[in-house]
């Protein structure tokens, strides 16, 4: 696909990471088939490594739990690049259609309007993937121990060094994947929001120019104005629509997930606060917390502007001077509001909408279930 418009630039960094692990839709097939095999043997083993604990190991909460504050983040690495190379014709598509609507804007004033939703989709970008670096265990800081609890079936203190760079390894390409896929799904919606902006802003000029309230229906440019206004909202939808029908039950999952880790890695800080002695433990086990916590906010951070902005839309439509237009160009500016005022949602399978209610929502139920656990 050729990737020379307007905007390519901001797009860059998402072919970048995804080529990295081959997840971009439009990269060499042979070369693209290869890296999906190695990758996902290296993600799908991270988590049979840690389960196979199990074989070893009399089974107990404490284990279980240790487990699954690390086992669990693997598991959402491994849905999240299955679910893109199952989704490999929904990117596309999406892609295709970023595309057209930047070739679409008439403007420059909404080139810098799209320009603007698209570089803070970058930042978030580049932030998360520091943000991760940060959080992510320092490996080569820990003399001799294994950062997570897995079974190899060989002793650990003999092997510590190909053990600890297959360690990196699955660190390497989970986090690779993580990043890549989460923030491109994130600038997608940052794609929606922009054109909901841009349809709000072709609303709010739609009158600027005074016709009065007896021009022809045939003659009237506040109906050409109004339905390319219309006509960028509807594209917005239904670019929402396509991102959210494509990835929903994956995203179904991952809210599972998310409760389970979010949980068990609660369950893990307190236990540490508790029965070990070990600041470099406490300062891992929090700051693996948090970086719980950041994920989980952020992609409802997202929702919740999407949310809004779709919904503004409505509200600027009604302030517009839509009174210095005849009827007929009235009754088109309805179809946008019936349309805008219940607003876009990526709803997950109708049981979960992503917005700061719902990070309310997650987060209450992992402080339930670790309260549950605890006392246990």
């Amino acid at each position: 696909m050729n990737m020379d418009f307007v905007g390519h630039r901001y797009y860059n960094i998402y072919r970048i990471l995804l080529s990295s692990v081959g997840l971009w839709p439009y990269q060499d097939p042979r070369m693209k088939k290869i890296q999906i095999v190695i990758s996902s043997v290296i993600l799908v083993s991270s988590v049979i490594i840690q389960f196979m604990k199990f074989v070893t190991t009399e089974y107990s909460l404490d284990l279980l739990l240790k487990i699954l504050s690390f086992a669990a983040p693997c598991m959402v690495f491994v849905l999240k690049y299955i679910s893109f190379c199952m989704g490999t014709e929904t990117v596309k598509d999406l892609m295709k259609n970023v595309i057209s609507d930047w070739n679409l804007l008439k403007t420059e004033i909404e080139l810098e309007i799209i320009k603007k939703y698209s570089d803070f989709g970058r930042l978030c970008t580049i932030f998360f993937a520091h943000f991760l670096d940060i959080v992510a265990p320092r490996n080569e800081s820990r003399l001799h121990s294994i950062p997570l609890t897995a079974e190899y079936f060989a002793d650990q203190q003999k092997y510590y060094l190909p053990i600890l760079f297959h360690i990196d390894i699955i660190a390497l390409v989970g986090l690779t994947t993580m990043i890549s896929t989460e923030c491109l799904f994130a600038a997608y919606i940052q794609h929606a929001i922009g054109m909901f902006e841009i349809a709000s802003y072709r609303i709010e000029h739609a009158f600027d120019e005074i016709l009065g309230l007896n021009i022809s229906q045939k003659n009237c440019s506040y109906c050409i104005k109004i339905i390319s206004a219309i006509n960028i909202h509807n594209r917005a939808i239904k670019f929402t629509e396509c991102l959210r029908s494509g990835f929903a039950t994956s995203y179904f999952c991952l809210i599972c997930l998310g409760v389970t880790s979010l949980t068990a890695n609660l369950v893990r800080l307190f236990l540490i606060t508790q029965y070990v002695d070990d600041l470099e433990e406490y300062i891992i086990a929090l700051l693996f917390l948090f970086g719980h916590i950041y994920y989980i906010f952020l992609g409802n951070y997202t929702g919740q502007r999407l949310i809004d902005h779709s919904t503004d839309v409505f509200r600027r439509t009604y302030i517009s001077q839509w009174y210095v237009a005849p009827p007929h160009a009235q009754k088109l500016l309805l179809l946008m509001m019936q349309q805008s005022i219940k607003g876009s949602t990526m709803s997950v399978g109708g049981l979960f909408v992503p917005s700061l209610e719902g990070f309310a929502t997650i987060a209450s139920m992992s402080i339930s279930y670790f309260t549950v656990i605890r006392s246990v």
